[in-house]
Parts: structure tokens; sequence; C-alpha cells
């Protein structure tokens, strides 16, 4: 700004003034400042920028990192974050925060590096139920919101998809082919998203009458891995089940996996079926029918509320629930006499 004074010989204050896009000033300065600026490449120091208006310039991304490092899912979700950035006219970055470090875990570190201004405002992605900070962050008043989980903080605001609606479309399509043993791969069970996938297979179960072994629920933890390990044990069972259920797109893949490995045709001999509608679900051989959640969406949209609780400069509050729609592809058919 003092070479661009010096250019125009007029005070750096005036530059300031023009450059920060205020008025006040005379419209042929204005035209000689901006033609000076544009002449000696001068460029807006976003860093101090931010500081004179106290913002780090960063968007804080948090989630825990061993389940979701890799994740088709967390893609998705970024991809919808990036869309809702699209609109904004403030240069921002991501700062991507592991919830399971000792940061998160302690109240007074978690306190210290909100107030020390490394972000703005923060996306937390998929929570633990037992998660501490979600409590901290809620005391601190921090423009948050909760992406895939519906908070348990009456006070945050979260972003979710209706997990019941999908897994009864999945199981009332599979009731209505003919099936009547419905085996059910749950997540994990410390995500208040797998809890409920897990209530709404069970209750459908119950109102249908469908007394299966208990053994038809096995444990997963939303890995391809963990999908074909529970497909091994299902599908070796007496009685095996004629359709199962994962509650994700990956641990369906791993059930496809555990099928081929014993020779069992889809549909044919076993029916499976997914949830989240990845972009490889319509692209895998057979194709998985699942529940398609609008991942994108949700993403975007929690980006487009943190920023209006930034603008606002008071965070939002608010459950937003969005819904979702059974996608029927090629991996499930009527059941065999």
């Amino acid at each position: 700004m003092a070479d661009i004074a010096r250019e125009c010989g007029i005070t750096k204050m005036t530059v300031s003034r023009v450059l920060a896009g205020r008025g006040g000033v005379k419209a042929s300065t204005r035209d000689k400042i901006l033609e000076a600026a544009k002449r000696l490449n001068y460029e807006i120091n976003t860093l101090a920028q931010n500081f004179n208006f106290n913002r780090s310039g960063f968007i804080g991304v948090a989630t825990p990192l061993s389940a979701m490092l890799g994740s088709p899912y967390l893609a998705e979700v970024f991809k919808g974050f990036q869309l809702g950035l699209a609109s904004n006219e403030t240069e921002l970055n991501f700062a991507l925060f592991d919830t399971e470090s000792d940061s998160f875990n302690d109240g007074a570190k978690l306190a210290r590096l909100y107030r020390q201004k490394r972000v703005d405002g923060l996306l937390v992605v998929a929570p633990h139920t037992y998660d501490r900070f979600l409590n901290t962050l809620e005391q601190l008043h921090t423009p948050m919101v909760v992406v895939g989980e519906t908070a348990s903080c009456q006070s945050l605001c979260s972003v979710s998809c209706n997990d019941q609606q999908g897994v009864e479309a999945m199981c009332s399509y599979l009731f209505d082919l003919g099936h009547r043993k419905i085996a059910f791969i749950e997540g994990t069970t410390e995500t208040t998203t797998g809890l409920r996938r897990k209530n709404a297979y069970v209750r459908f179960c119950k109102k249908r009458g469908l007394k299966n072994p208990s053994w038809y629920i096995q444990p997963g933890n939303y890995s391809m891995q963990s999908g074909r390990a529970a497909g091994l044990v299902l599908l070796r069972a007496e009685p095996r089940p004629t359709a199962i259920i994962a509650a994700n797109d990956m641990m369906a893949y791993g059930v496809i996996e555990s099928a081929r490995q014993l020779n069992l045709r889809i549909p044919q001999d076993i029916s499976i079926g997914g949830f989240d509608d990845l972009p490889t679900a319509a692209e895998r051989f057979p194709s998985l029918t699942t529940v398609h959640q609008p991942v994108l969406e949700m993403g975007e949209r929690s980006m487009k509320t943190l920023l209006q609780s930034l603008n606002n400069s008071e965070p939002t509050t608010g459950h937003s629930v969005m819904d979702v729609s059974l996608i029927i592809r090629e991996s499930t058919g009527a059941v065999k006499s």
C-alpha cells in the first residue's frame, strides 16, 4: 500500500480505504488507486486482513480419523463442503482435526484451541456418542455444525439423514419379495447413526413377527473387511438367511465377496442390500440395491449453515433431517420357493 500511495501521490490511509471497499474517496482518485494496484500486481495480505477482523480464514473439519480417513463417505461429504463454499466471497481453507486426539478429549486443551482462533468454525463429521468435546464446544458457544449425526445437545446444530426411514424401506422391500429370514450387519454402535439403523431393523422384525435367531444381527465397523467377516458367519449358518442388509455400502461389498467365496449366486441364492448409495454402488457387479442418502447435499447444507452462523456472529441451532430413498438394483431378488 505504501508503494501505491507513493505512486499516486496520496496517503496510505486513502489507499487502504479504497482497497478495503470503503467510501469517502473521489471516483477519480479511486480509479487511479485501482489502476496503480493492478499495474504493481498488488495482492491483499489475507492473513493480515483476517487478523484485523479477528478471523483465522480456516474452517475446521473434526472427525475420528482412524475410522473416516480414506472413506468414500467422507470424500463425498468434503465435495459437499466445497460446493457450499463456492458462493462464499471470502476465501476460506480447511483445517483437519482428529477427534480422537488429546486436544479433543481434554476440555481445557480444546477451550484453549478455540480461544487461539485457529479456526473460525467447526464441521464435526460422524462424532461418537460418547464424545465429551461436544459439550465443551457447546459451552464455548463455538460456531459449529454436526454432520451426519443428530446432536444430542439441543442447543447445537446438526444435519443428518433419516436412517430409520431408509432401513424400514429396505426391510419392507425385501419382505414384499418373500424374504422372512432377513439378517442385519450393524455399523459401530458408538455413533447414533449405527444405533438408529440397528433399532429400525429390530423394530421392523418385531412388527412383522419375524422370529430370527439372535445371531442374525452381526457386528461390523463400516469397513469392507468387517462386512466380509460377518457375511461368512451368516452364509455358513443354519438356517441361512435369504437376505442380508448391511448398515453401509462398504460392508455390503464385503458380503458380496463372502458370497462369491462360498460360490453363492446373487440374488438367486442370497439378496444383499446396503446403505449410502456410494458412486461405486451402481458400477459393481452385481450393482447394489441400497438406500440413497444425499451425502453431497448434506455436506453442502452443513457448510452453508455454518457460514450463515459465522456471518451472523452467533451459533446456529436446530436439527435438519434429510429424506432418503430406496434404489433397487441387481443384488436383490425374490426369495426362492
